[in-house]
Protein backbone atom coordinates (compact mmCIF):
# COMPACT_ATOMS: atom_id res chain seq x y z
CA UNK A 1 0.00 0.00 0.00
CA UNK A 2 2.82 2.38 0.83
CA UNK A 3 4.41 1.80 -2.56
CA UNK A 4 1.15 2.55 -4.34
CA UNK A 5 0.54 5.74 -2.41
CA UNK A 6 4.06 6.91 -3.16
CA UNK A 7 3.58 6.06 -6.84
CA UNK A 8 0.31 8.04 -6.92
CA UNK A 9 1.97 10.98 -5.21
CA UNK A 10 4.90 11.07 -7.63
CA UNK A 11 2.65 10.64 -10.68
CA UNK A 12 0.38 13.55 -9.74
CA UNK A 13 2.75 15.86 -7.87
CA UNK A 14 2.87 18.40 -10.73
CA UNK A 15 -0.93 18.77 -11.10
CA UNK A 16 -1.82 22.10 -9.53
CA UNK A 17 -5.59 21.72 -9.46
CA UNK A 18 -6.55 19.47 -6.56
CA UNK A 19 -9.71 18.22 -8.27
CA UNK A 20 -7.79 17.23 -11.40
CA UNK A 21 -5.22 15.59 -9.14
CA UNK A 22 -7.90 13.56 -7.37
CA UNK A 23 -9.42 12.36 -10.63
CA UNK A 24 -5.99 11.45 -12.00
CA UNK A 25 -5.16 9.51 -8.84
CA UNK A 26 -8.49 7.70 -8.97
CA UNK A 27 -7.92 6.75 -12.60
CA UNK A 28 -4.37 5.52 -11.95
CA UNK A 29 -5.50 3.61 -8.87
CA UNK A 30 -8.22 1.85 -10.83
CA UNK A 31 -5.75 0.83 -13.53
CA UNK A 32 -3.31 -0.45 -10.91
CA UNK A 33 -6.06 -2.39 -9.15
CA UNK A 34 -7.15 -3.95 -12.43
CA UNK A 35 -3.61 -5.08 -13.24
CA UNK A 36 -3.04 -6.22 -9.65
CA UNK A 37 -6.22 -8.34 -9.63
CA UNK A 38 -5.28 -10.02 -12.92
CA UNK A 39 -1.80 -10.85 -11.65
CA UNK A 40 -3.06 -12.21 -8.33
CA UNK A 41 -5.66 -14.35 -10.11
CA UNK A 42 -2.81 -15.89 -12.06
CA UNK A 43 -1.30 -17.01 -8.75
CA UNK A 44 1.27 -14.27 -8.24
CA UNK A 45 2.13 -13.09 -4.75
CA UNK A 46 0.16 -9.91 -3.84
CA UNK A 47 3.30 -7.94 -2.94
CA UNK A 48 5.06 -8.96 -6.15
CA UNK A 49 1.90 -8.21 -8.15
CA UNK A 50 1.79 -4.77 -6.56
CA UNK A 51 5.33 -4.00 -7.69
CA UNK A 52 4.71 -5.37 -11.19
CA UNK A 53 1.54 -3.31 -11.56
CA UNK A 54 3.56 -0.17 -10.88
CA UNK A 55 6.22 -1.30 -13.37
CA UNK A 56 3.60 -1.92 -16.06
CA UNK A 57 2.22 1.60 -15.70
CA UNK A 58 5.71 3.02 -16.18
CA UNK A 59 7.93 5.60 -14.56
CA UNK A 60 5.85 7.89 -12.31
CA UNK A 61 8.02 10.90 -13.19
CA UNK A 62 7.28 10.45 -16.91
CA UNK A 63 3.61 9.99 -16.12
CA UNK A 64 3.66 13.15 -14.00
CA UNK A 65 5.05 15.18 -16.91
CA UNK A 66 2.23 13.94 -19.17
CA UNK A 67 -0.51 14.57 -16.62
CA UNK A 68 0.76 18.07 -15.87
CA UNK A 69 0.37 19.11 -19.52
CA UNK A 70 -2.46 21.56 -20.36
CA UNK A 71 -5.90 19.96 -20.45
CA UNK A 72 -6.56 20.01 -24.20
CA UNK A 73 -7.84 16.48 -24.59
CA UNK A 74 -11.42 17.47 -25.38
CA UNK A 75 -10.98 20.58 -27.49
CA UNK A 76 -10.17 18.66 -30.65
CA UNK A 77 -13.41 16.73 -30.50
CA UNK A 78 -15.40 19.77 -29.44
CA UNK A 79 -14.12 21.76 -32.41
CA UNK A 80 -14.89 18.92 -34.84
CA UNK A 81 -18.40 18.44 -33.46
CA UNK A 82 -19.16 22.17 -33.56
CA UNK A 83 -17.79 22.49 -37.10
CA UNK A 84 -19.79 19.45 -38.27
CA UNK A 85 -22.92 21.03 -36.79
CA UNK A 86 -22.18 24.20 -38.74
CA UNK A 87 -21.79 22.26 -42.00
CA UNK A 88 -24.91 20.20 -41.31
CA UNK A 89 -26.92 23.35 -40.65
CA UNK A 90 -25.73 24.99 -43.86
CA UNK A 91 -26.53 21.81 -45.78
CA UNK A 92 -30.04 21.69 -44.37
CA UNK A 93 -30.59 25.34 -45.28
CA UNK A 94 -29.56 24.64 -48.87
CA UNK A 95 -31.86 21.61 -49.00
CA UNK A 96 -34.75 23.60 -47.50
CA UNK A 97 -34.56 26.17 -50.30
CA UNK A 98 -34.98 23.40 -52.87
CA UNK A 99 -37.63 21.37 -51.04
CA UNK A 100 -39.47 24.33 -49.44
CA UNK A 101 -39.53 22.42 -46.17
CA UNK A 102 -40.09 24.57 -43.10
CA UNK A 103 -38.84 21.80 -40.81
CA UNK A 104 -35.51 21.60 -42.63
CA UNK A 105 -35.19 25.36 -42.55
CA UNK A 106 -35.92 25.56 -38.82
CA UNK A 107 -33.43 22.86 -37.86
CA UNK A 108 -30.89 24.25 -40.32
CA UNK A 109 -31.07 27.68 -38.73
CA UNK A 110 -30.61 26.28 -35.24
CA UNK A 111 -27.69 24.07 -36.24
CA UNK A 112 -26.04 26.86 -38.23
CA UNK A 113 -26.26 29.43 -35.45
CA UNK A 114 -25.23 26.97 -32.76
CA UNK A 115 -22.41 25.49 -34.83
CA UNK A 116 -21.11 28.92 -35.81
CA UNK A 117 -21.11 30.11 -32.19
CA UNK A 118 -19.40 26.99 -30.85
CA UNK A 119 -16.86 26.87 -33.68
CA UNK A 120 -15.93 30.49 -33.12
CA UNK A 121 -15.70 29.99 -29.37
CA UNK A 122 -13.50 26.88 -29.63
CA UNK A 123 -11.35 28.43 -32.35
CA UNK A 124 -10.85 31.59 -30.28
CA UNK A 125 -9.67 29.65 -27.25
CA UNK A 126 -7.60 27.23 -29.29
CA UNK A 127 -6.64 28.73 -32.63
CA UNK A 128 -4.41 26.00 -34.07
CA UNK A 129 -6.95 24.10 -36.16
CA UNK A 130 -4.56 21.44 -37.40
CA UNK A 131 -3.59 20.70 -33.82
CA UNK A 132 -7.29 20.31 -33.05
CA UNK A 133 -7.57 17.60 -35.69
CA UNK A 134 -4.48 15.79 -34.43
CA UNK A 135 -5.74 15.93 -30.85
CA UNK A 136 -9.11 14.53 -31.91
CA UNK A 137 -7.49 11.63 -33.79
CA UNK A 138 -5.19 10.97 -30.85
CA UNK A 139 -8.14 10.90 -28.45
CA UNK A 140 -9.99 8.53 -30.76
CA UNK A 141 -7.05 6.12 -30.76
CA UNK A 142 -6.66 6.39 -26.99
CA UNK A 143 -10.35 5.80 -26.41
CA UNK A 144 -10.07 2.45 -28.20
CA UNK A 145 -7.16 1.31 -26.02
CA UNK A 146 -7.55 2.52 -22.45
CA UNK A 147 -11.25 1.62 -22.12
CA UNK A 148 -11.87 -2.10 -21.63
CA UNK A 149 -14.09 -4.07 -23.98
CA UNK A 150 -16.52 -4.72 -21.15
CA UNK A 151 -17.03 -1.02 -20.53
CA UNK A 152 -17.34 -0.37 -24.26
CA UNK A 153 -20.13 -2.93 -24.53
CA UNK A 154 -21.85 -1.52 -21.46
CA UNK A 155 -21.65 2.03 -22.82
CA UNK A 156 -23.12 1.03 -26.19
CA UNK A 157 -25.86 -0.99 -24.46
CA UNK A 158 -26.80 1.90 -22.17
CA UNK A 159 -26.83 4.28 -25.16
CA UNK A 160 -29.16 1.92 -27.04
CA UNK A 161 -31.42 1.79 -23.97
CA UNK A 162 -31.47 5.59 -23.94
CA UNK A 163 -32.59 5.76 -27.57
CA UNK A 164 -35.21 3.06 -27.02
CA UNK A 165 -36.55 4.77 -23.91
CA UNK A 166 -36.78 8.08 -25.79
CA UNK A 167 -38.88 6.45 -28.49
CA UNK A 168 -41.14 4.72 -25.96
CA UNK A 169 -41.74 7.91 -23.99
CA UNK A 170 -42.54 9.78 -27.19
CA UNK A 171 -45.11 7.10 -28.04
CA UNK A 172 -47.08 7.71 -24.84
CA UNK A 173 -50.44 9.52 -25.16
CA UNK A 174 -49.94 13.27 -25.13
CA UNK A 175 -53.50 14.30 -24.23
CA UNK A 176 -52.76 14.47 -20.52
CA UNK A 177 -53.65 18.12 -19.83
CA UNK A 178 -56.83 19.60 -21.33
CA UNK A 179 -56.27 22.08 -24.13
CA UNK A 180 -58.40 24.64 -22.32
CA UNK A 181 -55.71 25.11 -19.65
CA UNK A 182 -52.57 25.47 -21.77
CA UNK A 183 -51.84 25.73 -25.45
CA UNK A 184 -51.53 22.19 -26.90
CA UNK A 185 -48.22 23.01 -28.59
CA UNK A 186 -46.75 24.24 -25.30
CA UNK A 187 -47.97 21.12 -23.53
CA UNK A 188 -46.54 18.76 -26.14
CA UNK A 189 -43.23 20.61 -26.29
CA UNK A 190 -42.88 20.63 -22.50
CA UNK A 191 -43.72 16.95 -22.22
CA UNK A 192 -41.41 16.15 -25.12
CA UNK A 193 -38.43 17.95 -23.61
CA UNK A 194 -39.10 16.49 -20.15
CA UNK A 195 -39.47 12.93 -21.41
CA UNK A 196 -36.37 13.31 -23.56
CA UNK A 197 -34.17 14.33 -20.64
CA UNK A 198 -35.59 11.48 -18.56
CA UNK A 199 -34.74 9.06 -21.35
CA UNK A 200 -31.31 10.57 -22.02
CA UNK A 201 -30.20 10.71 -18.39
CA UNK A 202 -32.08 7.81 -16.83
CA UNK A 203 -30.05 4.82 -18.11
CA UNK A 204 -26.74 6.63 -17.61
CA UNK A 205 -27.68 7.56 -14.06
CA UNK A 206 -28.67 3.99 -13.24
CA UNK A 207 -25.53 2.42 -14.72
CA UNK A 208 -23.07 5.27 -14.11
CA UNK A 209 -20.91 3.16 -11.78
CA UNK A 210 -20.46 0.47 -14.43
CA UNK A 211 -19.39 2.85 -17.24
CA UNK A 212 -17.58 5.46 -15.18
CA UNK A 213 -14.25 5.44 -17.02
CA UNK A 214 -15.85 5.42 -20.47
CA UNK A 215 -18.45 8.05 -19.59
CA UNK A 216 -15.79 10.57 -18.53
CA UNK A 217 -14.26 10.52 -22.02
CA UNK A 218 -15.88 12.81 -24.58
CA UNK A 219 -15.03 10.36 -27.38
CA UNK A 220 -17.28 7.74 -25.84
CA UNK A 221 -19.95 10.35 -25.21
CA UNK A 222 -19.96 10.93 -28.97
CA UNK A 223 -20.18 7.18 -29.64
CA UNK A 224 -23.03 6.92 -27.13
CA UNK A 225 -24.91 9.83 -28.73
CA UNK A 226 -24.48 8.25 -32.17
CA UNK A 227 -25.81 4.91 -30.90
CA UNK A 228 -28.84 6.52 -29.26
CA UNK A 229 -29.47 8.50 -32.44
CA UNK A 230 -29.39 5.41 -34.66
CA UNK A 231 -31.76 3.47 -32.38
CA UNK A 232 -34.20 6.36 -32.03
CA UNK A 233 -34.16 7.26 -35.74
CA UNK A 234 -34.68 3.63 -36.77
CA UNK A 235 -37.73 3.33 -34.51
CA UNK A 236 -39.18 6.64 -35.76
CA UNK A 237 -38.73 5.66 -39.41
CA UNK A 238 -40.14 2.20 -38.70
CA UNK A 239 -43.21 3.56 -36.90
CA UNK A 240 -44.19 7.21 -36.85
CA UNK A 241 -45.94 6.80 -33.50
CA UNK A 242 -42.56 7.04 -31.79
CA UNK A 243 -42.27 10.70 -32.82
CA UNK A 244 -43.78 13.44 -30.63
CA UNK A 245 -46.59 15.49 -32.27
CA UNK A 246 -44.61 18.64 -33.22
CA UNK A 247 -42.18 16.58 -35.30
CA UNK A 248 -44.40 13.92 -36.86
CA UNK A 249 -43.75 15.08 -40.44
CA UNK A 250 -39.99 15.53 -40.25
CA UNK A 251 -37.68 13.79 -42.69
CA UNK A 252 -35.27 11.06 -41.46
CA UNK A 253 -32.20 13.24 -42.03
CA UNK A 254 -33.69 15.90 -39.77
CA UNK A 255 -34.31 13.28 -37.09
CA UNK A 256 -30.71 12.08 -37.36
CA UNK A 257 -29.19 15.55 -36.99
CA UNK A 258 -31.60 16.78 -34.36
CA UNK A 259 -31.40 13.58 -32.33
CA UNK A 260 -27.61 13.53 -32.32
CA UNK A 261 -27.37 17.17 -31.25
CA UNK A 262 -29.97 16.59 -28.54
CA UNK A 263 -28.45 13.37 -27.18
CA UNK A 264 -24.91 14.74 -27.23
CA UNK A 265 -25.97 17.98 -25.54
CA UNK A 266 -27.83 16.04 -22.87
CA UNK A 267 -24.80 13.83 -22.20
CA UNK A 268 -22.47 16.82 -21.99
CA UNK A 269 -24.83 18.56 -19.57
CA UNK A 270 -25.20 15.42 -17.45
CA UNK A 271 -21.44 14.84 -17.34
CA UNK A 272 -20.94 18.47 -16.31
CA UNK A 273 -23.46 18.17 -13.48
CA UNK A 274 -21.92 14.87 -12.39
CA UNK A 275 -18.43 16.39 -12.32
CA UNK A 276 -19.77 19.41 -10.45
CA UNK A 277 -21.34 17.15 -7.85
CA UNK A 278 -18.04 15.32 -7.36
CA UNK A 279 -16.30 18.64 -6.79
CA UNK A 280 -18.89 19.83 -4.31
CA UNK A 281 -18.89 16.50 -2.45
CA UNK A 282 -15.22 15.49 -2.34
CA UNK A 283 -15.91 12.75 0.21
CA UNK A 284 -17.60 10.74 -2.55
CA UNK A 285 -14.45 10.79 -4.67
CA UNK A 286 -12.42 7.64 -5.29
CA UNK A 287 -9.56 9.45 -3.59
CA UNK A 288 -10.96 8.52 -0.19
CA UNK A 289 -11.71 4.87 -0.90
CA UNK A 290 -9.27 2.16 0.12
CA UNK A 291 -7.13 0.90 -2.72
CA UNK A 292 -7.58 -2.78 -1.85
Amino acid sequence: MGEWEEYLRLATVDIANKYHRRRAQAKIRQQMLSIWSELTQDGLNPDVAMAQAADILGDPHVLAAKLAAPLRQQRGWLWLVSFSQLLAGLGLLVVSFRTASLADMAVGRVLTLWGFALTGFNSYHYKELWVNLKIALRNWRLSLTWVSWEQRARTIAVAAMSGLLSALLCALPWQIIPNTIFHPMAVSDLLGVTSFFIAAWGPYHLFRRHIRMAFRDITWQIWAAMTSTMVYTFLVVWNGRFAPPPFFNWQPEVFILGSFVSFFSALRLYSFLLALKQRIEPWNDDEFRPAV
